[in-house]
């Protein structure tokens, strides 16, 4: 925990010297590319190409994703990695590289849950207003947050998600 914003709240009057910044022990690199699949010979193939160099128009599928390594010499646990999901874009599947991860979804950004996610409606039956639970479609997922247990030393990952462009 990093007590500086307290202590500088705590002690307003007080001039703390700034020490440098410890590194980061976990390096991070968004990405944004275009999904091309062609078909050879009976097998499909994928292309990712960075979406800053072709065109994006409706219905292009884009593979949202964040890499990660673990530079520190020391095992880190307990990383949650969050992603939003515009909505620009319908949520198509989410995938993560690292073994053991919880994958979490949320229609507002705030809450997380696995999926299905539910929510309550109100309906009218046999004209009553009832309260029902249903499953939240994937494509109201607004945000995706991954919970990785443990990342080793050197060790890397990517986790993404595949949307469409509306």
């Amino acid at each position: 925990m990093n007590l500086l914003p307290l202590l500088l709240t705590l002690l307003p009057g007080a001039a703390l010297a700034a020490a440098p910044a410890a590194p980061s022990p976990l390096k991070l690199t968004a990405s944004t590319s275009v999904v091309t699949k062609t078909t050879k010979d009976g097998k499909t193939t994928e292309t990712l190409t960075d979406a800053s160099r072709v065109g994006v128009v409706p219905g292009t599928t884009l593979d949202l994703a964040q890499t990660f390594q673990n530079v520190s010499a020391r095992e880190l646990g307990g990383l949650k990695l969050s992603m939003p999901v515009d909505k620009a874009v319908i949520f198509q599947s989410a995938g993560c590289t690292v073994a053991g991860v919880t994958t979490l979804y949320s229609v507002d950004g705030k809450t997380f849950g696995p999926a299905p996610l539910k929510k309550t409606v109100t309906v009218t039956e046999n004209g009553r207003q009832v309260q029902k639970q249903v499953e939240v479609k994937p494509s109201e997922y607004r945000a995706v947050r991954w919970e990785i247990p443990t990342l080793k030393a050197g060790a890397s990952g990517r986790c993404a998600v595949r949307a469409t462009v509306r």
